[in-house]
């Protein structure tokens, strides 16, 4: 038995590469995980996995912003002109951390 084949990458590390992603952490866990689990080693380019993610997650997070901004203003009957406060934290100081949230909050409801 073999794994799907899509993007020149095995979907079994696609697959570990975004379980480790989900929990926050990176290579070094998934070759702890992959010990522990007696599997091979996930594979060295684990970086490479990680871009695959990066593109198709910032063309989601891009679609989901402009459909929100669309919203926004259609909301605001058509006025473009809009005023917001946006706050962030990630999930552990430092700077070693893989996920981070934003907020963005409009200035005049609150919502």
């Amino acid at each position: 038995m073999s794994s799907k084949i899509s993007n020149k990458c095995y979907d079994v590390n696609l697959r570990l590469t975004y379980g480790m992603r989900a929990i926050g952490k990176g290579g070094a866990a998934a070759r702890i995980f992959c010990g522990l689990m007696n599997l091979p080693p996930p594979p060295a380019k684990f970086e490479r996995h990680n871009s695959l993610f990066l593109n198709v997650l910032k063309t989601i997070s891009e679609d989901s912003m402009n459909a929100a901004v669309h919203e926004a203003v259609i909301a605001n009957d058509n006025n473009s002109n809009i005023a917001v406060a946006v706050d962030g934290t990630w999930h552990k100081r430092g700077y070693s951390s893989l996920n981070g949230v934003v907020c963005a909050t409009s200035v005049e409801n609150g919502l």
